[in-house]
């Protein structure tokens, strides 16, 4: 079956983002900023806290099969349930920080739950959003519960709405390898030194490609 892989941000951003986007935490800086933050939080929170979770699932929809991978920024147990925690940094005034403020931050959140649920078979979850307020260094927190079930219904739509271009791509690289199959080599013979090359070349090129599975 053709697999399509697929980072969890790539899947969400690609088909939620264009809601509300805060422009004014941006710049060259951004990640670096954001990824100290992240760091900073997850300390803080404590023993218990599990920091930059990396989470893998193959699920199959519409005939196409889907690694999904991503990194849950913190997941911890509170008061008999599992908590994913998604930990975003905004220069939005906190007093202006909602619930709906971007779809794309629950839809992340939602879909690493659905990873974890689905790994650990746990039959509800819940999510996080930790805001942090670049200017005033302050903290917004809400926090939805979801069954495992409706998780997994929400990924699915989600693939079946990405199915489109996924089919494309698959497509594409088919069409690709037909076409590098049908290449011929240009000379009626290899110089002195070439095959062995090629075949270094070769490969090194397998290697790269199974170090990254």
């Amino acid at each position: 079956m053709a697999q399509i892989r697929l980072a969890v941000r790539q899947l969400v951003e690609f088909l939620l983002e264009g809601g509300d986007i805060d422009s004014r935490f941006a710049g060259f800086d951004r990640a670096n900023e954001g990824a100290r933050i992240h760091r900073r939080l997850q300390k803080q929170a404590g023993e218990g806290y599990r920091a930059e979770v990396p989470l893998r699932f193959t699920r199959t929809v519409c005939g196409i099969e889907y690694a999904l991978e991503g990194r849950a920024d913190g997941i911890f147990e509170e008061e008999g349930r599992t908590v994913l925690d998604e930990i975003k940094t905004t220069a939005r005034p906190s007093a202006e920080i909602t619930e709906e403020m971007n779809p794309c931050h629950w839809a992340q959140g939602m879909v690493y739950a659905a990873l974890y649920g689905r790994q650990q078979n746990l039959e509800r979850l819940d999510v996080r959003l930790t805001y942090f307020q670049v200017d005033e260094e302050t903290i917004v927190r809400f926090q939805r519960s979801f069954a495992l079930a409706e998780l997994e219904e929400f990924l699915d739509r989600l693939l079946l709405d990405y199915a489109p271009w996924a089919r494309r791509q698959l497509d594409w690289a088919g069409r690709r390898q037909e076409s590098l199959r049908a290449l011929a080599f240009p000379y009626p013979a290899y110089r002195p030194g070439q095959r062995a090359l090629a075949g270094e070349i070769y490969r090194a090129c397998r290697q790269g490609r199974e170090g990254r599975k």
